[in-house]
């Protein structure tokens, strides 16, 4: 059976969390949105974000820093993927714990966006230079019954081009809950909280990081190898619709004035994210996921195709774990990622805190 009641609530209240006063969109405001991306295949598999998993999958802690826990100590992981029109990205990280101290974790997240040819403001050709942005993590958990609360530090340093440089520090701070059946994990996070210290030019204002708070539960099923997530992103802006201030108004063939249709339930179902893995023993993971407002935002006009879905799977053998990851941003193939990311146990079980 699915969760019990009593986690009915929780369900609940991230729907509740989702409504409320309107704020900017989200597109397009923000510097080092590279912070935003899956850094691992199991997370682009499942629709870009989760936050409630807390196993030993050592990268998942990218997005929420409570789900550094004993089960990673002493393993590595590390990802790569081949982003939109060349740019590359990726994340590796290390994880050891200390019984009476906690666990902890570092890692580099970087992204490159290749060789690109220099113009000056009347296009005339200059010398080809290279953009790219990285930052340095550095992330603690510890747990307190069936809890876990945990924060994590970004240092960022970011280059558009020559002499556009900016310097950036962030924190995460997480907590997640595991049921003593160990089959229902929730979490909560408050995402990429900092400011930019240094400005691009030099001058001129510091521009926002992109904040958000996420939520999210995830529940296995008793007798079914099946674990459903729903996670709930942006909670900390409510209206993720763009509303035009002076609509034109629109006619049927009859000339009747057509009105508006309610967004209610658009507003509430652009803040989630679906997903299920499919659990084929200790071996074998095979995943799917649906983010409805990357569908909604990139889809063409009058087709979807696969935009907003999501595919993947994973092979554990031994301390060695592959994944790989599936992401559709629009009709073409040329707008889909792939993304592969391993985890590696650099100690014995034995070892393990």
């Amino acid at each position: 059976m699915f969760a019990p009641v009593r986690h009915l609530g929780i369900y609940l209240l991230l729907a509740g969390l989702s409504v409320g006063t309107v704020r900017a969109q989200i597109g397009g405001r923000h510097v080092y949105d590279f912070l935003n991306l899956p850094v691992s295949a199991r997370q682009a598999a499942l629709g870009g974000i989760n936050v409630s998993s807390q196993d030993d999958d050592l990268l998942m802690a990218a997005q929420n820093p409570a789900a550094v826990n004993p089960s990673m100590h002493g393993r590595a992981g590390l990802t790569y993927s081949g982003y939109l029109a060349g740019i590359r990205y990726g994340f590796t990280a290390y994880s050891r714990t200390w019984e009476k101290i906690g666990s902890f974790y570092t890692g580099i997240q970087y992204l490159t966006s290749g060789e690109m040819q220099g113009a000056d403001e009347l296009g005339n050709l200059t010398e080809t230079f290279s953009a790219g942005e990285f930052a340095w993590v550095t992330g603690y958990s510890r747990a307190w019954r069936q809890f876990r609360y945990g924060g994590s530090l970004k240092l960022i340093s970011s280059s558009l081009a020559p002499g556009f440089t900016s310097l950036g520090i962030a924190a995460d701070l997480g907590g997640s809950y595991k049921s003593k059946s160990e089959l229902f994990v929730a979490g909560l996070v408050v995402r990429n909280a900092g400011l930019q210290l240094t400005t691009y030019t030099g001058t001129g204002a510091r521009e926002p990081l992109p904040f958000e708070i996420v939520a999210g539960v995830s529940n296995k099923l008793k007798y079914m190898p099946l674990r459903f997530s729903i996670t709930a992103t942006n909670l900390d802006q409510p209206r993720l619709i763009y509303r035009d201030p002076n609509p034109e108004p629109e006619y049927d063939l009859s000339g009747n004035l057509i009105e508006p249709k309610s967004q209610f339930s658009e507003l509430i179902f652009r803040h989630f994210v679906f997903s299920t893995e499919f659990l084929l023993g200790d071996f074998l993971r095979l995943r799917a996921g649906y983010n409805h407002l990357r569908r909604q935002e990139l889809r063409a006009v009058n087709r979807g195709g696969m935009t907003g879905f999501s595919l993947g799977a994973g092979i554990r053998a031994g301390r060695l774990a592959l994944d790989y990851g599936f992401s559709s941003y629009g009709l073409s193939s040329a707008f889909s990622t792939h993304q592969v990311s391993l985890g590696l146990g650099l100690t014995r079980p034995e070892q393990t805190k």
